[in-house]
């Protein structure tokens, strides 16, 4: 029986692998790559990045990190780093892969063994690697277009390499420049926002790796890790929870008061869930259905939650059992381990979400003092100085007992125009109130 031809065509595969995927998400599987260097190289594991993560000992600041530097215009892109550099027999067999093979070790950051290519191609027509180890290293030029059309066999699939010697430690790396690049990506390089929003990408998505493992420079500006807005009540405790939800799979749970930011105001767009995988969060400040909100028995975000975060920590040997998308700037709604994991996101979030609510009425008016307050109420922390035992149970801020109330009452707008007149004094209707109730104190003699 003759069998039908199923194989695969270049132009249809590359086209769907790299629809969904935005320049920035492409940006951040080169340096995913770059940081597995440093991870393989050094023979870093998960666990020892959640030791720095959760140690209650500041790190040592290091003065010579691996860099990876980033540089773009209008003509290439280029990522150059010093990060370990891929061995040869290694890229041969697996670095070019759609995929990695059954008997490979995959890399922490790097999962499915997609992320590089589809980031070459959806950059450009051409790319070039050069990359060694101390050991060995290899150089790969590949002209996109051309290698297209030759599309009759599985062979044509094949990425030409040509071996190189190694190099010292301290410059193995690996540098890939792409040219020819698609029109789409540079009229994003001209969008005079994507610096900012690039910037702030990596800060947040390597907050717990930037300065400890790795330095990054945008253009040669270096890229400061995003400080996680956690806080915790004076002398108080956050909820925190550790669980295994698989085989292999660490989960670590903390939900608290956020810290403020530089004018003491707790911004919206800070407040949520932070999700991270073996140290690279795949979720920031998330307020939506895939982190639990709305999703019973967890309320639906609403501004009064604000000053709430809640952080989650996924941690393994083996990432594929990690709940992260393919793009890793998302959960994978499906896994039973992030299933697992949501409920006990949202039993950990009540406390928190129960206070604020108490704290903060649906008819409150008065929410800013409330909020000086609470700000002088919580010290910012990191998560290793709470981070001391299996489970700890939140301590909300102390308030002093208010001995404050509101007035309030209706009255016609002629009359308290008349007021105002009578005044001599533009006041606000909330100020002709409390002249008001001061008179009357006044006058009966009971101020």
């Amino acid at each position: 029986m003759p069998d039908a031809n199923a194989h695969p065509k270049k132009r249809f595969f590359i086209d769907m692998f790299t629809r969904d995927i935005s320049l920035e998400e492409c940006i951040l599987d080169l340096l995913d790559n770059s940081i597995d260097g440093v991870i393989r190289s050094r023979g870093i594991s998960p666990a020892d990045i959640s030791q720095s993560i959760f140690s209650t000992t500041r790190a040592p600041r290091r003065r010579r990190l691996p860099t990876i530097e980033l540089t773009y215009s209008q003509k290439e892109i280029t990522v150059k780093d010093t990060c370990g550099g891929i061995d040869y027999d290694y890229a041969m067999e697996e670095a070019f892969n759609f995929g990695h093979s059954p008997e490979s070790t995959s890399g922490h950051l790097g999962v499915y063994g997609i992320g590089l290519k589809r980031a070459l191609f959806k950059m450009g027509n051409y790319f070039s690697i050069r990359s060694q180890t101390t050991e060995n290293g290899f150089t790969c030029e590949l002209d996109v277009r051309k290698w297209v059309k030759d599309d009759s066999s599985l062979d044509d699939w094949k990425v030409p390499l040509e071996r190189i010697s190694g190099t010292s430690s301290a410059q193995a790396g690996t540098e890939i420049t792409v040219t020819r690049l698609h029109d789409e990506v540079k009229m994003r390089l001209q969008d005079g926002l994507l610096e900012t929003a690039l910037g702030r990408e990596i800060s947040v998505t390597y907050a717990f790796l930037l300065e400890k493992y790795v330095r990054v420079l945008v253009n040669g500006e270096v890229i400061r890790p995003y400080d996680i807005p956690l806080a915790v009540a004076r002398a108080g405790k956050v909820q925190y929870e550790e669980l295994s939800p698989a085989k292999g799979v660490k989960a670590r749970l903390y939900a608290s008061i956020a810290a403020t930011d530089d004018r003491g105001r707790w911004p919206v767009d800070r407040a949520g869930w932070y999700v991270a995988c073996n140290g690279r969060i795949v979720l920031d400040a998330d307020q939506s259905a895939l982190s639990g909100w709305g999703v019973p028995p967890m309320q639906k975000f609403h501004p009064k939650f604000r000053q709430f975060i809640g952080l989650a920590f996924f941690e393994s040997d083996d990432a594929h059992k990690l709940p992260w998308t393919t793009t890793k700037r998302g959960l994978n709604k499906e896994s039973a381990v992030y299933l697992r994991v949501r409920n006990k996101m949202a039993s950990i979030s009540e406390p928190v979400l129960s206070y604020l609510s108490d704290l903060y009425g649906a008819t409150r008016s008065d929410e800013e003092p409330v909020d000086k307050e609470i700000g002088t109420l919580i010290k910012r922390v990191s998560v290793g100085s709470v981070t001391s035992r299996r489970r700890t149970d939140f301590t909300p801020p102390k308030r002093k007992k208010s001995t404050k109330t509101s007035v309030q009452y209706d009255v016609e707008k002629e009359e308290l125009e008349k007021v105002k007149k009578h005044l001599r004094r533009r006041l606000s209707a909330g100020a002709v109130g409390r002249h008001t109730f001061d008179y009357f104190l006044e006058q009966e003699g009971i101020s």
